[in-house]
């Protein structure tokens, strides 16, 4: 609460303080006035006064009463097609858990793996992370958090003494924000990244080329993720007893239902239209997304319920989404970012290419500690570095990226992060297991993403 009140009222006090005093050399009024407010919007993301949707919404609504825009323009520009393409894809979300596909997966990999650890490991993890590519990243975490603890009830594995246990509970986080990077649908941050390509930009990165970029930096990472908690936490073999009594559950069963079957088929098509937008432009993902959706719910079929839907939807991103893209465009609009940029990195230009992504990427891998939602991370940063990128003479689309990759790899602090905190809550590891590789295999990813990224776009 304290930290929540200090947050309200300094982000308060720096409107104000813009808004009275006179312009800096080279901007207006509105300029002061947008700078304010996005300093504001920073402080109230840090400190969690309001959930992050409000914030986004409260500062998008009060931008006209200081000049910026119309009201009637801001309810115009509030959504576009990132908020009903996130609000499609929460729904396909809800229909592919109402399925037994999960606890078919995890008998599957128990009965291949033979009951032994470390193939486990491997198994649930790219699972979960291929599939956190094209739904809800936390979605898909409570998915498997809720699977892979009856997985290790059945097998007799007890918090905070199975190596399997930990291995699965640590890893599960880490794979899932790392899934969320494969598809554009993977979280809400991607389509945040995306609105300002397009807004600022003018160019949209398609559904295949963000896939082909980072589908295989994503399971390269999953697998080193996966042989780090092998090493370390050294999970177990299961006895023959337990593991053939997980597959007994699933054999009990019976066979998947028309209904399931149906959900998987309009979901495979889902995704390989959003392949085909690539080439086809006619196929846009938003309408393929709302056509997957509508059909589910046709007469007949039935194949999910609105309260599925409204369940499984997170409509706090939903909304952050919709009114992020509004406040941060108000900010551009005036002209205030780009006079930050040119007075904060004048001489970015003299920088090399590589050192320019480094210390982005360190300080943006810093700071992601300190926000406690990943989409704020890109949210904050990618209009940010979409604008130095014009000063440093780089990609401003590879550049811009920085943000959205760490806010799929927050691995420095269990506290902060509210994915993490889930999956802790069940005893499995400890806050300082993730300290033994996090901090390491950070510094290593900025040092590849900063030969990789000016090249992959």
């Amino acid at each position: 609460m304290k930290k929540r009140l200090i947050g309200l009222i300094l982000a308060v006090l720096l409107i104000v303080v813009f808004s009275v005093i006179a312009p800096f050399e080279g901007l207006d009024h509105a300029g002061m006035i947008s700078i304010g407010i996005f300093l504001g919007a920073i402080v109230c993301f840090v400190t969690n006064v309001f959930p992050m949707a409000i914030t986004c919404l409260v500062l998008m609504v009060i931008t006209p009463w200081f000049g910026i825009g119309s009201l009637t323009q801001v309810w115009a520009d509030f959504g576009g097609t990132s908020f009903f393409f996130v609000m499609f894809t929460f729904g396909l979300m809800a229909a592919m858990s109402v399925t037994t596909l999960p606890q078919r997966v995890a008998a599957g990999l128990t009965k291949i793996s033979k009951g032994k650890g470390k193939p486990l490991v491997f198994g649930f993890m790219i699972v979960a992370a291929v599939l956190s590519g094209f739904m809800s990243n936390f979605g898909t975490l409570i998915m498997f958090c809720t699977l892979i603890t009856a997985f290790l009830t059945a097998t007799g594995r007890k918090p905070g003494e199975s190596g399997i246990g930990r291995s699965l509970m640590l890893g599960l986080p880490l794979t899932c924000c790392a899934g969320g990077l494969i598809a554009p649908s993977g979280t809400p941050g991607n389509l945040i990244a995306q609105s300002f390509f397009d807004t600022m930009l003018g160019e949209t990165v398609s559904f295949g080329s963000w896939f082909i970029s980072y589908f295989p930096l994503v399971i390269v990472c999953v697998i080193i993720i996966s042989l780090i908690m092998c090493i370390i936490f050294k999970p177990e073999n299961l006895p023959q007893d337990k593991m053939q009594s997980v597959i007994d559950d699933v054999k009990a069963l019976g066979p998947m239902t028309w209904k399931e079957k149906a959900i998987i088929i309009i979901y495979v098509l889902t995704i390989v239209c959003w392949f085909m937008s690539t080439w086809f432009p006619v196929l846009n993902t938003t309408v393929i997304a709302a056509i997957a959706l509508g059909i589910m719910f046709l007469p007949g079929l039935d194949l999910v319920t609105w309260k599925d839907v409204a369940r499984e939807s997170d409509w706090n991103l939903l909304f952050v989404v919709g009114a992020v893209a509004v406040t941060m465009g108000c900010v551009n609009t005036t002209g205030a970012m780009d006079w930050v940029v040119d007075k904060a990195f004048a001489n970015v230009a003299n920088w090399s290419t590589f050192m320019i992504f480094f210390i982005f990427n360190i300080v943006i891998m810093i700071l992601r500690t300190c926000i406690p939602t990943a989409p704020s991370t890109p949210a904050i940063f990618t209009p940010i570095l979409i604008s130095v990128a014009g000063v440093a003479g780089v990609s401003p689309i590879a550049l811009g990226m920085i943000p959205v990759i760490w806010a799929s790899f927050p691995m420095l602090l269990i506290y902060t992060e509210p994915i993490y905190l889930y999956t802790f809550a069940y005893g499995y590891y400890k806050p300082f297991d993730l300290d033994k590789f996090g901090p390491a295999l950070s510094i290593v990813m900025c040092i590849v993403l900063s030969f990789l990224l000016p090249t992959m776009f």
